[in-house]
């Protein structure tokens, strides 16, 4: 979604739903979930850039449901500098929001892992859902994150790659850009890691 192709993912219970970072609106994706009676438990993002906020205040608006992010990303949702707008295409979001829990969180029927990864901006958090780890913008096939923008840092990054490598092989990863991995190909392939 949007004009950076932030990818947005869909995890369903039945017809419940969660929405991974929505970077923009779409009537078609909206048209789909109500064609398929869907009860949007939570919008869930992994950070506060722009191009991964864009479309929570339609989305929440829409099916009236509570949105998640880390604490210390949140400064980043009203402020377009911190997210990353672009001149004449800002992004803020106005939906009130909730904070993840370092671990175990339940949102609606779905229990999930909130896994604290700072680097590409200070709150990072990846979504952990059995053996899916939606990664954000932490973790991308054969690469990472930037940590150049006004909210990275590279050290932090360099801790959140160390746990990264702890993590389980088996786990299946979608990044908030571009194509799906897997953490065991990334351990192998992925020069920063």
């Amino acid at each position: 979604m949007g004009i950076y192709m932030a990818n947005c993912y869909l995890v369903w219970n039945k017809n419940h739903v969660l929405m991974i970072d929505p970077g923009g609106t779409s009537r078609q994706v909206l048209e789909h979930l109500k064609a398929q009676d869907a009860i949007l438990d939570g919008i869930l993002l992994t950070h506060g850039h722009f191009d991964h906020i864009g479309g929570v205040d339609y989305f929440a608006n829409a099916f009236h449901c509570p949105v998640y992010i880390d604490e210390e990303d949140i400064p980043m949702l009203k402020d377009t500098h911190l997210n990353g707008s672009i001149p004449g295409r800002e992004s803020i979001v106005n939906t009130p929001v909730q904070t993840y829990q370092v671990g175990e969180n339940t949102v609606g029927d779905f229990t999930f892992k909130a896994i604290f990864a700072p680097g590409h901006s200070h709150g990072c958090t990846m979504l952990q859902f059995d053996n899916l780890l939606f990664s954000g913008d932490v973790l991308f096939k054969d690469t990472i994150g930037r940590t150049d923008l006004p909210v990275s840092s590279n050290s932090e990054m360099i801790n959140t790659l160390k746990m990264i490598k702890t993590l389980s092989s088996d786990l299946i990863v979608y990044p908030g850009h571009g194509e799906e991995t897997t953490m065991q190909y990334e351990l192998q392939n992925n020069p920063y890691l």
